[in-house]
């Protein structure tokens, strides 16, 4: 995995146990409000669950960005590596077929053996 992709799995990671401890200390509060004042907990309560709502959201939102990411970079290196490959096969097309020939025969002595 590359350093830039690191480091954003790294980043949603520190993203996500932030998110996790202000969810916890929400329901802390929550829990408090609904103690401590009864006609007030009801709007205490709604806005909580609301910024869970809106945190769930943007942890969603990011764990998608960082997947699409990664899958557009894995696309990109498969890519560059294909034509790296058709490269050397326009450059060298006798040491490649000579490297073909040699894989059939190996794959036909191991397919032999076993």
């Amino acid at each position: 995995m590359s350093r830039k992709n690191q480091r954003s799995s790294e980043d949603i990671a520190a993203i996500e146990e932030l998110m996790q401890d202000l969810e916890t200390r929400l329901r802390r509060l929550n829990s408090k409000a609904k103690t401590e004042v009864s006609g007030a907990s009801s709007d205490i309560g709604e806005f909580v669950t609301q910024a869970l709502g809106r945190i769930a959201q943007q942890v969603r939102n990011s764990a998608q960005t960082a997947t699409d990411s990664i899958a557009d970079e894995a696309t990109q290196m498969g890519t560059d590596a294909l034509k790296k490959i058709w490269g050397e096969i326009e450059r060298r097309p006798l040491a490649t077929l000579a490297l073909a020939a040699a894989a059939g025969y190996l794959v036909g002595v191991i397919g032999r053996r076993g």
